[in-house]
């Protein structure tokens, strides 16, 4: 917090390069949040623009921000709504004809096993056939090591709706994982 601090305050005394710093680590998560909410690259870059625009224009005007990130990331959030209700529509991928789609959203570590990178894979697959109110805290939770009080304010959302909408989205990721388990066990048995 300390160091947040003195990069705000390095950036409304002209330090470009201190508004860099403040906000690299933030963005690969950032994205991947528009991103889940847009579902298209282009809107979650426009979206992620929106919010770097915004932060700085804040910071100049001298808002109190005690907690950056979660700051940083509702600003993201409300930006990714803004565009998605702009555009009224839902841009769905096919991740089988949009790999780099699916790369994009999958971050892995070089620590971890094959087998751990293809269920994380499997796992976002799943929680992306969500809805959006139940695929974003998940994500946030379990992608990205939020916790449920920096989720509900990103999300602008009381604690406990977010734990209700959690529940309900492992819910039915249970019953998407059974679907899905059962299809392939189907397509084992004919050999197909």
């Amino acid at each position: 917090m300390k160091k947040e601090q003195e990069l705000i305050q390095r950036i409304r005394e002209g330090d470009h390069e201190a508004f860099s710093l403040l906000v690299k680590d933030l963005l690969p998560t950032a994205y991947k949040t528009a991103f889940l909410i847009l579902k298209s690259k282009e809107y979650a870059e426009d979206a992620l623009q929106n919010a770097l625009e915004g932060a700085y224009i804040s910071i100049m005007k001298k808002k109190d921000m005690t907690n950056f990130r979660a700051w940083f990331y509702s600003i993201v959030y409300s930006r990714s709504i803004d565009i998605y209700r702009k555009n009224n529509r839902v841009v769905h991928i096919d991740f089988e004809e949009n790999r780099e789609a699916q790369s994009r959203i999958i971050y892995q570590s070089a620590q971890q096993t094959a087998i751990q990178k293809e269920n994380k894979q499997e796992m976002l697959t799943h929680i992306l056939r969500l809805k959006r109110e139940q695929s974003l805290p998940l994500y946030l939770h379990f992608y990205e090591d939020m916790s449920l009080k920096e989720i509900s304010l990103i999300l602008n959302e009381n604690i406990n709706t977010v734990k209700t909408r959690m529940k309900r989205g492992k819910k039915k990721l249970s019953e998407i994982m059974v679907e899905s388990d059962r299809f392939l066990q189907e397509v084992k048995s004919n050999g197909i």
